[in-house]
């Protein structure tokens, strides 16, 4: 007798689903949701970090799959370009210090036009979000209170966005310090009901050899890398000493930026096939390519 399928494994459980880290991977996790939904997967909770957690965040909401697949392929850079040098200057003299070229206003007023709700309490499905307090040097996560600036907070990607202040704190991406929130979400009050957990897992993307005038900011990308790689397989290993079915799926998809936005479309159909070819088959050893 062939050995159960993932699918197999997760009917009739109470399912948890993690969605990683990944720059621009909001694509590839709304593929991932519509394999699961085509495949009759339905998860009861959410946690997510970066763009898996403005995923997270919009599954979390209610939101149908389809609405989030054309809020994301429709999207372009004007929707969240808003470059501030002078304003990230002025920063610099108030003794913020720079963190970020973009202001974030426009990313913030895309999460709130389209976030059915306002807050965490009023989502249908719990979540669990995560980003790096800056202000305390901690990793912290989100559970209750005003939604968007806290998805705003997960996603603010270093140097790129600036860091978000919420509550006399500021914070950038989640990724920096928790790439799958995995451990989070079975600590959370929310995951003492759930039977499993699904990661849908994005690589990081690093240079393999390092060179060139920028290899200072490459090594420190290639080492974070590496942190948040270990630190993940750290917490599968405390799950797994605590008996937590948790199963991994790791996607490898073109890379989206943006100036590529185009590519989006491709990173979502391969994560669908992803997850179709991952249900169907036993349950794949976590291994980042």
């Amino acid at each position: 007798m062939p050995p159960p399928t993932l699918l197999q494994h997760l009917e009739g459980k109470r399912i948890g689903l993690v969605l990683s880290a990944g720059y621009f991977g909001f694509y590839g996790h709304a593929g991932f949701l519509k394999g699961l939904k085509a495949a009759g997967v339905q998860p009861a909770a959410y946690a997510g970090t970066s763009a898996g957690g403005m995923v997270a965040a919009l599954a979390a909401s209610g939101a149908s799959i389809a609405s989030i697949e054309e809020l994301l392929l429709k999207q372009t850079r004007k929707n969240f370009w808003d470059p501030d040098p002078i304003g990230a200057v002025m920063d610099v003299r108030r003794g913020h210090g720079f963190t970020g070229l973009l202001k974030g206003e426009r990313f913030r007023k895309l999460l709130e036009d389209n976030l059915p709700v306002r807050t965490f309490e009023e989502l249908p499905h719990p979540l669990l979000l995560v980003a790096a307090n800056l202000t305390h040097g901690t990793h912290e996560v989100f559970t209750r209170g005003e939604l968007a600036p806290r998805v705003h907070a997960t996603c603010a990607y270093p140097g790129l966005f600036r860091a978000v202040p919420i509550d006399g704190n500021h914070y950038w991406d989640g990724g920096m310090v928790d790439k799958a929130p995995a451990l989070a979400l079975s600590d959370s009050a929310f995951g003492k009901e759930l039977d499993a957990i699904v990661v849908h897992y994005l690589p990081s993307r690093t240079r393999k050899v390092l060179g060139g005038p920028l290899v200072y900011a490459q090594g420190l990308a290639t080492a974070s890398a590496a942190l948040r790689h270990d630190h993940f397989r750290l917490q599968l290993t405390v799950l797994e000493a605590r008996k937590v079915p948790v199963y991994v799926v790791t996607s490898n998809l073109p890379p989206v930026t943006p100036s590529t936005l185009e590519r989006g479309f491709d990173a979502l159909d391969q994560a669908r096939l992803a997850a179709e070819r991952a249900l169907a088959r036993p349950p794949q050893k976590f291994e980042e390519a």
